[in-house]
């Protein structure tokens, strides 16, 4: 009789214990916050401006009007990439992906350049003048922040900051010097850096 006492005894011990552990137990764990391996950016003072990257000034005499293939020379260079500035680096095409979604465009790849050569410029020049023949491309930078939901889900690691740039929406044309292009404008950019 004792023995089966002490044996009762013994599994309301048991059954006791794990009552009382289980609620603790939850109570305690950290709540889940985030997918554990994402990667998240905040983007900060993101610009989209046009960046002349060949151009030539043109004087076109009286009597040399019409369409006409000029050479706009190759002045400056963008290159597709990232800085990192501090904390933990995020590679350059991630970057570049990040900073892709947050401006809603197509941008270059990391690593890639705008044409580092003259390029050929088709244009009608239909009043005699001076005109720019220029290409460009619309730069896009900005800073960010990045980090790392860890390994349980439950804060980000991984803080990492710097800069990035890329480019979109190629163009080419010319602007005659006397004119008034639009700001915010390739024709606009051409102008004011090269008449």
């Amino acid at each position: 009789m004792s023995k089966r006492l002490v044996s009762m005894a013994a599994v309301t011990g048991v059954a006791v214990a794990s009552v009382v552990l289980g609620p603790v137990t939850a109570a305690g764990a950290a709540p889940i916050v985030c997918e554990p391996g994402y990667k998240h950016a905040t983007w900060t003072q993101v610009s989209k401006a046009w960046k002349i990257t060949h151009a030539k000034q043109i004087n076109i005499p009286d009597g040399g009007t019409g369409t006409h293939t000029k050479t706009a020379l190759y002045r400056d260079t963008v290159t597709s990439g990232r800085e990192v500035t501090s904390g933990a680096s995020y590679s350059a095409s991630w970057v570049i992906s990040s900073l892709d979604a947050n401006v809603s465009g197509t941008l270059s790849k990391a690593g890639e350049k705008t044409k580092e050569k003259n390029e050929t410029v088709t244009i009608n020049f239909n009043k005699p003048g001076t005109y720019v023949v220029f290409a460009g491309v619309k730069k896009v930078s900005g800073y960010y922040k990045a980090k790392t939901c860890n390994s349980s889900g439950t804060g980000w690691t991984k803080t990492g900051y710097g800069k990035a740039r890329s480019w979109t929406v190629p163009a080419e044309g010319g602007v005659k010097c006397t004119e008034s292009p639009k700001k915010g404008t390739a024709k606009r950019a051409a102008k004011d850096g090269y008449c």
